[in-house]
């Protein structure tokens, strides 16, 4: 494709390069920054990986040059490239710099660079970034396909989501043969559990909130339970999934107290787009994950209330 190409031209003219993505990183987020880093410096670039998130988090502490990500702003930058962010608010910064790049695969991205490469039916934005190496003849260093791995494992559920097809194998399968090894990123990220996250679970799952038929279920979790088990943000991950789980639903809504408000993060299994719902409320995301943050006055009560109607209408208008 030729922007693939003008990408790399302009990144193979600038000389020192901000790789950034959305604030309080995921898989996808922290991996697909990380993957260009080791091809940018070896091109001789001046590079720095910037997440505005402190401290980031911690189940991603294996990826090579984890240590490099910092929250602190280059005096010079030539090139900014955003990954896996769906708006500029997101990124952290104060003000957009002189030429950004903005690489990702959310629908719901708001064409905010000064060139945009949104991929919505790809199953990553490393995918993404997988494409333009092959496109461009670039050779996949180890570290950057264990980079890329990770992050399509992370935003594919371990292949379960219905982004995956031929082609998220194939990638899978030539980041193996770059020396990737399977079982060595399963134990990093499923293998290293907290008991404060076991302890969190087993609160917010008290919670959940059954409606519409058994096809919605709310769960809560509320700063007094991080508080009293010892969990951290990143602890909540993948409650909302797991609730998704149960037989019935077909969209699962998790409520998080936090210092900006109350987060929403919402899934669907099988057809309800909850991106549709995310945008209404401020945010956005993909059609089976998504979410929103609801900054002001707002209890659990008065935001599940908010939410009922849109999420009933989803699962009706689906059936």
């Amino acid at each position: 494709m030729e922007i693939y190409k003008q990408i790399w031209d302009k990144i193979e003219k600038a000389e020192n390069i901000m790789l950034i993505a959305h604030i309080n990183p995921d898989g996808d987020a922290l991996g697909s920054s990380l993957s260009l880093y080791p091809i940018l410096k070896k091109m001789g670039k001046k590079v720095t990986v910037f997440n505005a998130t402190k401290p980031l988090p911690d189940y991603l502490d294996f990826l090579p040059n984890f240590n490099k990500v910092t929250d602190k702003l280059p005096k010079k930058i030539d090139l900014t490239i955003s990954l896996d962010c769906g708006s500029f608010d997101r990124l952290g910064l104060d003000e957009k710099p002189s030429f950004l790049i903005n690489i990702d695969h959310h629908v719901s991205n708001t064409n905010y660079g000064d060139i945009n490469l949104i991929e919505p039916n790809h199953a990553s934005t490393s995918q993404v970034i997988y494409d333009i190496l092959k496109a461009n003849n670039i050779e996949i260093p180890t570290d950057t396909a264990v980079c890329i791995y990770t992050a399509l494992i992370t935003d594919t559920g371990s292949f379960q989501y219905e982004s995956v097809n031929d082609k998220v194998f194939e990638c899978a399968a030539e980041m193996v043969r770059c020396g990737v090894k399977p079982d060595y990123v399963a134990k990093m990220l499923f293998q290293r559990d907290r008991l404060s996250r076991l302890r969190l679970l087993a609160k917010a799952y008290e919670t959940i909130e059954m409606c519409c038929d058994g096809k919605v279920a709310f769960v809560e979790v509320t700063k007094e339970m991080m508080e009293i088990t010892g969990a951290i943000k990143e602890d909540t991950d993948t409650i909302v999934n797991s609730v998704r789980a149960i037989a019935p639903v077909e969209i699962a809504c998790m409520l998080r107290e936090d210092d900006e408000g109350i987060k929403i993060s919402l899934r669907s299994k099988n057809y309800a787009d909850v991106s549709k719902i995310a945008v209404k409320y401020g945010g956005g995301g993909h059609i089976r994950a998504a979410g929103a943050t609801l900054k002001g006055e707002f209890n659990f009560e008065k935001v599940k209330n908010m939410l009922k109607e849109d999420l009933a209408k989803e699962v009706k208008n689906n059936k």
